[in-house]
């Protein structure tokens, strides 16, 4: 029976770039001949094992009977049209979905039991789990990791690392990252803890291996600080205990690619990604300039004029971002006075040598002496405006434009008797989304929450929802894909 429902759908599928079917993609009225169907949205996100439910209206110029049609939903994988699902053949659907997590295209196809013209619409399917997709947090529980993910429709797994493996991460959390995901090589959860850092299983949460197995010379301690990896995933780098280390993620078939030894020279890379287009470059903690990795060797970039010289900055970097080329940075100099940077990197050449270099351009320097922000210990800034640098002290979130200095707007809708632990930016799906980790302090379970806010053209800050008592205090924040 199957083989035969797939055949079907093959016919179909050959027959539906012929004149009979008309698919103009408006999912809010879409005319197929002389069909109208409504009520299919352009894209659904539905957890697995959990009803999804479609009533469709239909309209015909003549009049509609729904006993002279025969209907069919069906859904195929993303890039993999070979193995279609059968879901149903009502006019609404109403099942529960069982089908695998991820990408799907859905169709819905109604046939005209006496002419055989079928008429045909289609829209897009995620189907997720309580850890396929979401928002990673984690935070500290007595001294704890503790791993708090929240799905794309909003499901809260608390203790999600302790629970499927029975013990916890890590003492002392430092970081949570989603890292080498290609088209050949393997993505992995990375939890950093002061004992060092494992490498986890992103479907659900179990432990595979200590992330000291990814090296060929293993880091002693491997604690991870940060990961930097360019927007088109060519390669990327971690940073652990101020040492870089790199591999290279294209064109190569093993699903576990090793990082190389690490990039030599004399520096303390600040644990900042301040990387995404090609040619990578960080900030030495103990320089005082910005570097780049010349075959193998960290060198400083070309001096530069302007309002400072990123070769010689005499400050250290307290929170760093790059979009493309485009770098945004809190400084503190040997003082404690904290000013924001803005600045370009730039790849130039040598005419002489034909070598390439890496200069950064300096375009702004603004002082920063607003409202606490000397003991601010988050920060933030969007690729949606990266103009808009975000700070947290207290109970508020700041907004400060980093071209004048002046405050933008001020957030403070949080719980009572809460302050502001850590803030983030998504870097994948919603850039205009800051997630915001609260807590009251004591460190202890479920005395955190965590809210997302929506940030408006303006800088001002709005709430899209939040989850109360869903952790301890956050240090750190990932969206997982």
């Amino acid at each position: 029976m199957m083989k035969k429902i797939q055949l079907i759908i093959w016919s179909i599928l050959v027959l539906c770039v012929g004149a009979c079917t008309e698919d103009k993609g408006d999912y809010d009225y879409t005319p197929l001949n002389d069909l109208v169907v409504q009520g299919i949205e352009k894209d659904y996100t539905v957890e697995q094992f959990s009803s999804l439910k479609i009533p469709v209206t239909i309209t015909a110029k003549d009049g509609f009977s729904e006993d002279r049609y025969e209907y069919l939903w069906y859904i195929w994988r993303v890039n993999n049209a070979a193995d279609p699902d059968t879901l149903s053949f009502k006019k609404d659907l109403d099942i529960e979905v069982e089908s695998v997590t991820g990408e799907y295209s859905m169709r819905y196809i109604v046939t005209d039991k006496e002419t055989g013209v079928f008429y045909s619409t289609r829209t897009d399917l995620t189907i997720v789990n309580s850890y396929s997709k979401g928002l990673m947090a984690l935070s500290e529980v007595e001294g704890n990791a503790n791993v708090t993910f929240i799905n794309v429709v909003n499901t809260v797994t608390e203790d999600a690392y302790e629970k499927v493996n029975g013990e916890i991460a890590g003492r002392s959390p430092r970081g949570i990252f989603y890292t080498g995901e290609g088209e050949f090589t393997k993505g992995l959860v990375v939890i950093s803890t002061g004992d060092g850092s494992k490498a986890i299983e992103p479907t659900d949460f179990s432990y595979m291996m200590d992330f000291s197995e990814m090296f060929y010379f293993a880091p002693d301690p491997c604690v991870m600080e940060c990961l930097c990896k360019n927007m088109y995933g060519f390669d990327e780098y971690v940073i652990i205990n101020g040492r870089v280390y790199n591999r290279y993620l294209s064109f190569v078939e093993d699903m576990f690619v090793k990082y190389d030894p690490q990039v030599k020279g004399d520096y303390e890379a600040a644990p900042f990604s301040i990387y995404e287009s090609n040619d990578p470059f960080f900030y030495d903690q103990k320089g005082k300039r910005f570097i780049y990795n010349n075959y193998g060797a960290m060198i400083s970039v070309e001096p530069a004029s302007g309002v400072f010289n990123p070769a010689e900055m005499e400050a250290t970097m307290v929170y760093g971002a790059a979009f493309e080329d485009n770098v945004r940075a809190v400084m503190e100099d040997a003082d404690g006075r904290r000013f924001v940077i803005a600045a370009q990197k730039r790849v130039e050449y040598d005419d002489e040598s034909y070598d390439s270099y890496i200069r950064v351009i300096p375009i702004r320097k603004v002082d920063l002496n607003q409202t606490g922000i000397a003991g601010a210990t988050c920060f933030a800034v969007s690729s949606k405006d990266v103009d808009f640098l975000y700070y947290g002290y207290q109970d508020k979130v700041v907004c400060v434009s980093t071209v004048t200095g002046n405050v933008l707007a001020t957030y403070d809708g949080f719980e009572d008797g809460c302050t502001i632990d850590y803030i983030e930016f998504d870097r994948s799906e919603n850039p205009d989304r800051l997630y915001v980790g609260v807590s009251d302090g004591s460190g202890k379970a479920k005395s955190g929450s965590i809210y997302y806010l929506k940030m408006n053209s303006n800088g001002s800050l709005e709430e899209e929802n939040h989850f109360s008592n869903v952790c301890g205090k956050v240090v750190d924040f990932e969206y997982k894909k």
